[in-house]
């Protein structure tokens, strides 16, 4: 402890109480002192389907590439590997002007989330809704940057303020609340940025689950976008990436085409090559059948528990282009002794919502992207519950 003097104080603000980490400890501690209780989560934010056949088999040649100096990769490809930079032009950005060199591929939308605000100065306020994905304020406190909130509207849709700010953060669709921005509530918030100067960094890594038609699939549908957004996305819901690590986000020509080249060169390698071949294969036909096939039963899956949880009487946001819906509780108690009552009276994990900020801390999020007999369960659980207790 002789040297706390010279550590970065502002990690003392991120929140160690109502923290995935605190629920994930407690669930570790229970499952210990119980190893006879079948202990099934519907928090889970991890996947539970497998990589696809054809991702695999172009990962296994990626690795064969690099025991051969004709075809090795080695260092410089800081921004990603150019024939996956331009698949996801030619996929996710076709027709709306995105070009291969405003693609930056990485290692996960967790990191990038928090890396693009070294692109912006340390005094520049940050917007955040209330609740939010935990990432983006930690990650802005781990960087010395300081956050300020918007709270939501009827809707559960962040109310755009009247004051200014300079980077605002949106994740559509929304992580805890599953619900998603419409192309009106997007064209509001970017007219706000465009007469603030502001930039939205827009979290769009659930876009794969967008079935709604008056929901985007990118930001940059909408006009003025590219002069004032970055949008993030991933591989890690739509091709099972979560321990493989891929993401990528783009950075338009309009607000940065050096500086975070530069940054980026003396702070990155670039995302494993593996991986990112792996990522091309994704955009193969065969693999495309596939991952709908593993996105549909997640889809089927969120419906099933938004409609089981409606039937028991909780109000239900969410899930209609997401694989999350937000539910308020019953029992007029904090989020956290409700996922510890239903941890430690049926033995099934929900996340509390304070874990998102105070606003949430009526509600508990759940998933649907574990399997469809492990919600079954815990549905048939929670009913029984109710059931009893009244």
């Amino acid at each position: 402890m002789y040297y706390i003097y010279m550590l970065n104080k502002k990690l003392l603000k991120i929140d160690q109480e109502n923290a995935f980490s605190t629920a994930s400890a407690y669930v570790k501690e229970y499952k210990q002192a119980h190893p006879e209780k079948d202990v099934i989560s519907l928090g889970i934010g991890d996947v539970s389907k497998p990589i696809v056949a054809p991702v695999i088999a172009a990962m296994h040649k990626a690795v064969d590439d690099l025991a051969d100096m004709k075809t090795f990769s080695g260092y410089g490809n800081y921004y990603g590997i150019d024939e996956l930079r331009q698949t996801i032009v030619d996929n996710d950005y076709r027709g709306l002007g995105i070009s291969k060199e405003e693609v930056y591929v990485s290692d996960g939308t967790k990191t990038d989330s928090t890396n693009l605000l070294e692109l912006f100065d340390i005094n520049d306020k940050i917007l955040l809704g209330n609740p939010t994905y935990p990432i983006y304020r930690n990650g802005a406190f781990a960087l010395g940057r300081e956050v300020y909130y918007t709270d939501c509207d009827s809707n559960y849709k962040m109310i755009v303020p009247n004051e200014h700010y300079d980077i605002i953060y949106i994740c559509s669709p929304s992580n805890p609340i599953g619900i998603a921005y419409t192309y009106d509530d997007l064209q509001k918030w970017i007219d706000y940025a465009l007469k603030e100067k502001a930039v939205i960094i827009y979290d769009n890594v659930y876009s794969c689950f967008i079935t709604s038609e008056d929901v985007p699939k990118s930001i940059y549908e909408i006009s003025g976008s590219k002069n004032c957004c970055i949008e993030l996305n991933s591989f890690s819901k739509r091709a099972s990436f979560t321990g493989l690590r891929c993401s990528y986000f783009v950075l338009p020509k309009e607000i940065d085409d050096k500086l975070f080249k530069e940054r980026t060169i003396n702070r990155f390698n670039g995302a494993s090559y593996v991986a990112q071949k792996g990522a091309v294969a994704t955009y193969l036909p065969e693999s495309k059948i596939l991952l709908e096939a593993n996105l549909k039963a997640y889809k089927d899956n969120i419906k099933y528990l938004k409609d089981s949880f409606i039937k028991m009487g909780f109000e239900v946001v969410g899930g209609d282009d997401s694989p999350y819906i937000w539910v308020k509780i019953k029992e007029n108690i904090k989020s956290f002794d409700y996922f510890k009552l239903l941890l430690n009276e049926i033995s099934v994990v929900v996340v509390p919502g304070a874990i998102f900020g105070q606003s949430g801390d009526d509600h508990f999020r759940v998933s649907g992207l574990g399997s469809i007999e492990n919600s079954k369960e815990a549905v048939k659980r929670i009913m029984r519950y109710y059931e009893e207790k009244n």
